[in-house]
């Protein structure tokens, strides 16, 4: 009770010193109401989200994951200050790999793809790994004609499903050379998601042949569509599809985009592409389909280079050889003819 006299005593001290100032004082208890979520809070809890399950690019399995500060994932870096397109970026596409590599056919044929740094998810991972170990595109397509052909692909019923893993993997060990590892290793980024968190990491370091392409089947890995499992087990991790989060938030992750030094190779971009919903990445085509499909790539990247997007990559060395070849003295015989 003298308690609570005392504390009424200050606060009636309080008013009349302020009553002095000319502010009249009421003090009323008032209860502090509960803020309801709006669009923008909803947004921003999200976008805190993404920034924890993304993670940086790290070089092998026992570093420790680092997660980005919200605000690199949230600002937009203006335009003066944005990067020169150094890195080449390869986004998940399902069947639409075909389309990369028609994209990666063109860009062989004009520039060094060995020497440009790249990352690629799902697909892209595949890409990626192909492009740096310099396995020409139309090789690529063959030797997947021939092995669909081989396991009769499109007399299957169910088509690619429970088979799409296998084919993958040894489509990869046929056309990889032995010390593929080794020119991969430092140059390219597989992009993998790993389980329970959903968090997306790059690995960069691989240990033989058979490490790079475990990392690549980790980062192509679609649940149950590959091989009815629904993880890959990938250095003592449990992975899936390295762009599975990308497909549902609907944007590339910061790995891809490589703090804005990246040129990404995302079929969503390409208008030409004609394509029936999100998931007609996933059906099976018809192999005058596929060409196609590679075609349209392969014209999308053209387009690219005539833009000037590929100004800072390394020109390729058939490029010098021409040019050497020109430069030579003909023979009086050659000039003749």
């Amino acid at each position: 009770m003298q308690h609570s006299l005392q504390v009424q005593q200050r606060l009636q001290s309080s008013a009349q010193a302020s009553s002095r100032r000319g502010a009249p004082v009421r003090v009323r208890a008032q209860a502090v109401p509960r803020r309801t979520p709006d669009a923008t809070s909803t947004s921003s809890s999200q976008a805190r989200k993404n920034a924890r399950n993304t993670v940086a690019n790290f070089q092998n399995a026992e570093a420790t994951t680092l997660t980005l500060p919200s605000q690199v994932q949230l600002s937009e870096p203006s335009s003066a200050a944005k990067t020169k397109a150094t890195t080449l970026s390869w986004a998940g596409a399902g069947i639409f790999f075909f389309w990369q590599l028609g994209a990666l056919k063109f860009l062989a044929e004009r520039y060094d793809l060995t020497r440009v740094p790249m990352a690629g998810a799902s697909g892209g991972a595949l890409a990626a790994v192909l492009a740096c170990c310099g396995i020409p595109a139309d090789v690529v397509l063959q030797r997947a004609y021939d092995l669909s052909v081989q396991h009769g692909i499109w007399e299957r019923p169910l088509g690619l499903v429970g088979v799409w893993g296998s084919l993958i993997e040894q489509w990869l060990d046929d056309l990889l050379p032995d010390d593929a590892a080794e020119r991969c290793r430092g140059k390219i980024t597989i992009i993998v998601t790993t389980l329970p968190n959903m968090g997306q990491v790059g690995i960069s370091d691989f240990a033989d042949k058979k490490d790079l392409i475990n990392c690549a089947m980790a980062s192509a890995h679609i649940p149950m569509l590959l091989d009815l499992k629904f993880a890959r087990l990938c250095r003592g991790k449990y992975c899936v599809d390295g762009s599975f989060p990308d497909f549902f938030y609907n944007d590339n992750s910061e790995l891809l985009k490589a703090g804005g030094s990246a040129v990404i190779f995302d079929y969503f971009q390409d208008t030409n592409l004609v394509r029936k919903g999100r998931m007609d990445m996933l059906s099976l085509k018809q192999y005058e389909e596929v060409k196609h499909i590679m075609q349209v790539g392969y014209e999308y990247a053209r387009t690219l280079h005539h833009e000037g997007h590929f100004d800072h990559f390394e020109v390729g060395e058939m490029v010098f050889d021409h040019l050497e070849e020109a430069a030579k003295p003909r023979a009086p015989e050659q000039a003749a003819a």
